[in-house]
């Protein structure tokens, strides 16, 4: 990245899309544009889980305003995430192929803890290095992220499901605030964040921040009913409370509460004297840095210096890899025979290159299950586990890359059409058979070619007669990808 580049994000919410543009600037992000929607795509889940038509068609107008100002940027320089309404979604196919189309960029559904991350990422950019132990929250539309960490280092991460739309919805649903109703609202609450105390109580942090439109509005609020300028305390919002229950929405008399933030106050004010009260909270500061300005930061790092070993998702591989006690040596032998047949077929696809990478290190994880069919567990344990920096499209590529290693490949046939992952699983699966012996060895006599009339590779004759196995096996890889159609005869 050079000074004058521009990045942006696309946070997709469960209470609102937003849209920031910023501009690298002697290594600093400095803010170019900020668009902000409230879509209100968690209300649109019906009553089975689905995305409604209309959620979708009115997140896909959106998506297409979006679009029109991120026109003529590059591709890797746009990232878009979604959170918890996607994760909850039954169908989010639904919602992605159009959502993609509208919007010319892929959209990456995150998972909770690295939603956590990357919020966490964002805000720390945004306060003093001051060696102090924080707890940060980020109130969502569908779902409260906690985070205790120091600095720019995280150490405790939760997603929680309860969000300022999902409880408005369920306690509020008439958008009326009754005392009642408050009541077991703030109950609720805090039972369940009383789940969590061990990790995220009071005794683990000194200094409490907040993040995103809930905490920013409720500091707000407090401000304006007399509290101290920009925090959150028991009493200020004691004084929202007493001001909206019983009140229409419109009678509220705050001077500059939005009417689509008033429809969800209730709920995000409910969950937040949940949390002080479960966690001992006395008071909270908000901070203007969230999930999109993480995923800023994370985008602009991986953009820097491509090195694996200084990204998040390096270390994400390496604990995942450890946790299931894969030998290490085998797999980065298998990692640098794979990444010189990728030298050979490299279509400047560095995404591929990287899943190809990961898929390497972890391609034997699932023999801690089973050595029989370890593929297949691999696969499994791929792409259900919880990895910082990883979005869970991108761990179903790899989590397919280290299905695909070994075994007939008529069965990915539908994956056979896309070039980026043809080119990665002919490189992972020659590498996984030329390092079989799992001892050290040269690069064989092997070139590769891969083209649009299919894959094709020629051995060397003095190869072969030293490692004749190995070229058995070579053989053996030729007739299966013989009965793809894709083998250059």
């Amino acid at each position: 990245m050079r000074d004058g580049d521009i990045l942006a994000t696309v946070d997709l919410g469960s209470n609102s899309f937003r849209l920031e543009m910023a501009r690298l600037d002697h290594g600093q992000l400095v803010r170019l544009d900020y668009y902000k929607e409230p879509v209100r795509l968690g209300a649109g889940l019906d009553e089975n889980g689905h995305l409604t038509s209309e959620s979708i068609a009115r997140s896909c107008a959106c998506l297409k305003r979006f679009a029109e100002r991120l026109s003529g940027l590059r591709p890797t320089v746009v990232r878009a995430v979604a959170t918890q309404s996607l994760r909850s979604a039954k169908n989010p196919e639904a919602f992605l192929v159009p959502a993609q189309e509208a919007l010319g960029h892929p959209i990456e559904i995150i998972s909770g803890p690295e939603e956590a991350r990357l919020i966490y990422l964002g805000v720390a950019n945004d306060l003093p290095q001051d060696n102090h132990r924080r707890l940060v929250v980020d109130i969502g539309g569908g779902s409260t992220e906690l985070i205790v960490g120091v600095n720019t280092q995280a150490s405790h991460m939760e997603s929680l499901r309860i969000g300022c739309v999902s409880h408005t919805l369920k306690f509020f649903p008439d958008g009326r605030v009754t005392a009642k109703a408050m009541e077991r609202a703030v109950t609720a609450a805090a039972a369940r964040f009383e789940e969590v105390v061990e990790q995220f109580g009071a005794h683990q942090w000194q200094l409490a921040y907040g993040s995103s439109g809930t905490i920013e509005t409720i500091a707000e609020l407090c401000t304006e009913l007399g509290d101290a300028p920009e925090l959150i305390t028991r009493a200020g919002m004691e004084k929202i409370f007493g001001r909206i229950v019983g009140a229409d929405s419109k009678k509220w008399g705050f001077a500059d509460l939005k009417p689509q933030r008033a429809q969800v106050l209730a709920g995000g004010l409910a969950v937040l004297m949940g949390l002080f009260a479960a966690l001992k909270v006395d008071k909270m500061r908000p901070c203007y840095s969230a999930l999109r300005q993480g995923v800023m930061i994370d985008l602009l790092e991986r953009l820097t210096e491509h090195d694996m070993s200084t990204d998040v998702r390096y270390s994400s591989i390496a604990r995942l890899a450890r946790r299931w006690f894969v030998d290490v040596v085998q797999a980065e032998r298998v990692q640098t025979m794979a990444l010189q047949f990728w030298a050979q077929v490299d279509n400047g696809d560095v995404a591929a290159r990287d899943w190809l990478a990961w898929a390497a290190l972890t391609h034997e994880i699932g023999m801690a299950v089973s050595h029989s069919s370890y593929h297949k567990h691999g696969d499994y344990l791929m792409r259900h586990a919880d990895l910082a920096g990883f979005s869970f499209t991108e761990q179903a590529h790899i989590a397919d890359l280290i299905a695909a290693q070994r075994g007939g490949l008529r069965k990915w046939q539908n994956h056979l059409g896309n070039d980026s992952f043809v080119r990665a699983v002919l490189c992972l699966r020659l590498a996984v058979i030329v390092c079989h012996a799992r001892t050290q060895i040269d690069a064989p006599d092997l070139d590769i070619m891969v083209s649009k009339d299919g894959v094709s590779w020629t051995v060397g004759q003095a190869w072969q007669a030293h490692f004749p196995l190995s070229a058995y096996l070579l053989d053996e890889e030729w007739q299966a990808w013989l009965k793809t159609g894709l083998a250059q005869s």
